[in-house]
């Protein structure tokens, strides 16, 4: 389908375009079992991952060059229903102020454990109680540099598919495997598979590049203000801590996650088991 067939849409007001805008709220996302996507990027990975899209607003208007159409295209042959819109409606469909001209809407991925598939010597992240979306968003972009095979997050306020997660991530969130639990559920899975838990935490006496990171594990990670909940603190197998040598007493939850998933890639790739 190319641009003069796709039907237009040029109200604000029209209730497809509502019922898109309204995904911007988790407990939207929630009851419909939907997310909204943006940008040429991001909806090109989800689909690369398998997603499902359901329909799909372009305003070629605004777009910067042939991405846009590609992008319709492969949308179109995966059922998505296409719409061309007004800048207007683009603009109060758009979550960023930036935007490259696609606005798509997918059914919402899986989100339990169940979902998970082990493979041998796994390196899992777990990220307790991050809130902020940029951070946890930053999270996946180095787990999904260092070859994390799977997250989980944990914690009151978890919103895995927030417009900031999935902006944040480049789309990463799409490509990783990822679940929402409760941290008791998710040191239970962790147990029953006999994966070590390794824990960063300031009160830790061992250094972060002390741990063996080359067998399967998984490592934890808290917020900034609160660090790891105490129930991975007491059923760690390890306790790690990075070293402060200045007056901060933290780094941001992304840039400590950064480095755990590092070490453990740079001692997997001494030991011979990730290339």
């Amino acid at each position: 389908m190319n641009r003069t067939d796709r039907p237009s849409i040029n109200s604000t007001r029209n209730p497809r375009v509502k019922a898109a805008i309204s995904l911007q709220k988790k407990r939207d996302r929630d009851r419909l079992g939907l997310i909204i996507v943006e940008g040429t990027r991001e909806v090109a990975r989800a689909l690369e991952a398998g997603m499902d899209p359901v329909e799909a607003f372009v305003c070629t208007s605004v777009s910067e060059g042939p991405a846009i159409e590609d992008i319709a295209v492969t949308l179109a042959a995966k059922g998505s229903d296409l719409f061309e819109v007004s800048p207007v409606v683009y603009g109060k469909l758009a979550y960023r102020r930036s935007t490259e001209g696609v606005v798509a809407v997918f059914k919402k991925p899986e989100e339990s454990l169940s979902s998970f598939t082990t493979r041998q010597a796994p390196l899992y992240l777990v990220v307790d109680g991050v809130e902020k979306p940029g951070n946890l968003g930053a999270v996946f972009r180095s787990a999904d540099g260092a070859g994390v095979d799977g997250i989980i997050v944990t914690g009151k306020g978890t919103d895995l598919y927030n417009p900031n997660v999935i902006r944040a991530s480049l789309g990463t969130v799409f490509d990783i495997h990822s679940a929402v639990a409760t941290a008791t559920e998710a040191m239970r899975w962790l147990k029953e598979r006999k994966i070590r838990t390794i824990v960063a935490t300031p009160a830790a006496e061992h250094l972060y590049h002390e741990a063996d990171l080359t067998s399967q594990c998984a490592i934890v990670v808290g917020s900034e203000d609160r660090g790891a909940s105490r129930e991975y603190i007491d059923s760690a197998d390890q306790l790690v801590r990075l070293p402060m040598r200045g007056i901060a007493d933290s780094l941001n939850v992304s840039v400590s996650a950064s480095i755990l998933v590092y070490e453990s890639l740079r001692q997997r790739t001494i030991a011979g088991r990730k290339q």
